[in-house]
């Protein structure tokens, strides 16, 4: 999906905030905020927001010389997501169908973004999640997905954010962690999983690739072609989060792949025809079987 009118509102706000955090000197500010308004004028028309996203990070740690602007809201969002994680796996077990109950949860935990919810508020996490027990979900979807993972030999599996990945580990085992590779970001974007937080997240000994990028969901554009074989080879992809969704929605790819995230705003709310803050499972087919 490429930025869309309705876009433009979030991306300037985005800015505006970032310029804002570069430094204490207006004039600074004032600087960093016309460089990003430039890459919008010059990228949003060929751009997928995560590609936007990327494009204005990467300028923002070059010029400031932090490489990981979010590194202290990640250490704290899986610590949280820690102490929640034996509730909801006591949750899960006693569960009439745990796979069901397992991926409510890791759809939950999708509430866990800095990037789509900037007034986000890390004390609303335990409530945001434990509330999805209850939500609704698409019944069918769920029975497709179920299918589509036991008859998966290898699934690509790609985390969103730090503190959802901890809670992704409920799924993961409900579907077998000897069909997944983990995918991440290759370069540090908001409060997304990089390989530096595996082993925090309790997943280090799975198999990971990452993007080599820093786009906070997949872009075919800038991921490495390492990434992208591994993209294609895929039997089942599972994208977590409303970036990934918005970058790989579009994508010509002939896998079968299942998108499972919380719908955040507006531009996604009128695309999909669901209401903000509810639990998504969003199939999209193979070409081979259109």
């Amino acid at each position: 999906m490429l930025v869309q009118f309705d876009c433009y509102k979030c991306l300037f706000n985005q800015v505006v905030e970032m310029a804002k955090n570069s430094s204490a000197d207006d004039r600074e500010r004032r600087k960093m905020l016309k460089k990003f308004i430039s890459q919008i004028v010059e990228h949003a028309d060929s751009l997928t927001p995560p590609e936007m996203a990327s494009v204005f990070y990467e300028t923002y740690c070059r010029e400031t010389g932090v490489a990981d602007p979010f590194a202290l809201e990640k250490e704290k969002s899986t610590e949280i997501a820690h102490q929640l994680y034996g509730e909801l796996a006591d949750t899960v077990a006693a569960s009439a169908d745990p796979f069901a109950t397992a991926l409510r949860f890791a759809i939950g935990g999708n509430v866990i973004d800095f990037g789509a919810t900037p007034d986000f508020k890390l004390s609303e996490v335990v409530g945001a999640v434990r509330e999805t027990a209850a939500l609704p979900v698409d019944e069918d979807a769920i029975e497709k997905l179920r299918h589509a993972a036991a008859n998966a030999r290898n699934i690509l599996y790609i985390l969103d954010n730090c503190g959802e990945a901890v809670i992704d580990r409920l799924l993961i085992e409900q579907i077998g962690t000897h069909k997944i590779t983990l995918g991440v970001r290759g370069k540090p974007i908001l409060n997304d999983v990089t390989r530096a937080e595996l082993a925090a997240s309790g997943l280090a000994d799975l198999p990971v690739i990452d993007t080599g990028d820093r786009t906070p969901g997949v872009s075919m554009r800038f991921s490495s072609q390492e990434f992208l074989q591994k993209l294609y080879g895929a039997d089942l992809i599972i994208a977590k989060g409303q970036g990934n969704f918005e970058s790989l929605g579009d994508a010509p790819l002939e896998n079968e792949i299942f998108f499972l995230f919380r719908v955040k705003c507006p531009v996604i709310r009128m695309q999909t025809g669901a209401p903000l803050g509810s639990l998504q499972i969003r199939q999209k087919f193979s070409h081979k079987d259109a």
